[in-house]
C-alpha cells in the first residue's frame, strides 16, 4: 500500500488488490448500492480488479484508517471538466457511523483545491440520503440543482439532490 496522502485520520492511498475481497463485498451490498445508483448489479471479482488497474493513475483512492489500517473504502473524482470535480465516496458498512466521512471529503476537497487546481467541486446525493446531504451540507455544500423523482423506494419518490463547493 502506497500511501498519497493523509487527511484527519485517513489516509488515502491508489486503488489496490489488498482489499478487493471488502471492496467486492461493500460493492455487491444492497443497501450501500441503494444510495449509489438507481441501476444496482453484481460485481464480480474481475470488475474490480477492472476498476483497481483503470484508476491507477486517475484521481480515485481507497482509504484507511491512519491508525489500524483498516480499509474505510473509496472516494476519489468521478469526473473533471476544466476546473470542476465530481467527488463521490462509499464506505463499508463496518466501517460507517465511524465519522469518517467528513475526513474523506474534506481530504478531497483540499485534493482538488490545492493539487487539482479545481475552482468548483460538487456532489450527488438522493435526497433520502440524509446522513450524506447533512454532511455535505456541513462542510459547506450548498443545493444548486434538483432532479425530480429519479427512483421510487419504499413507496418514496426520490430526487438527485446537486451540491457544489466553490473555491473561496
Amino acid at each position: 500500500m502506497k500511501d498519497r496522502f493523509k487527511y484527519g485520520k485517513c489516509i488515502f492511498t491508489n486503488p489496490n488488490l489488498d482489499n478487493i475481497n471488502e471492496m467486492l463485498e461493500m460493492m455487491n451490498d444492497p443497501e450501500i448500492q441503494s444510495m449509489l445508483t438507481t441501476h444496482p448489479r453484481t460485481y464480480t471479482y474481475e470488475d474490480e480488479v477492472s476498476w483497481i488497474k483503470s484508476n491507477q493513475d486517475k484521481d480515485c483512492f481507497s482509504t484507511y484508517d491512519a491508525n489500524t489500517l483498516d480499509y474505510i473504502g473509496n472516494g476519489g473524482y468521478n469526473e473533471i471538466d476544466n476546473d470542476r470535480g465530481e467527488i463521490g465516496i462509499v464506505i463499508r458498512k463496518q466501517m460507517q457511523g465511524k465519522h469518517y466521512a467528513k475526513d474523506i471529503i474534506n481530504g478531497l476537497i483540499d485534493y482538488g483545491f490545492n493539487i487539482l487546481n479545481l475552482n468548483e467541486i460538487y456532489a450527488i446525493v438522493f435526497s433520502d440520503n440524509i446522513k450524506s446531504l447533512t454532511c455535505m451540507k456541513e462542510l459547506g455544500f450548498t443545493e444548486y440543482d434538483r432532479d425530480k423523482n429519479v427512483i421510487e423506494r419504499n413507496g418514496n419518490k426520490v430526487d438527485d439532490i446537486y451540491l457544489s463547493l466553490k473555491r473561496k
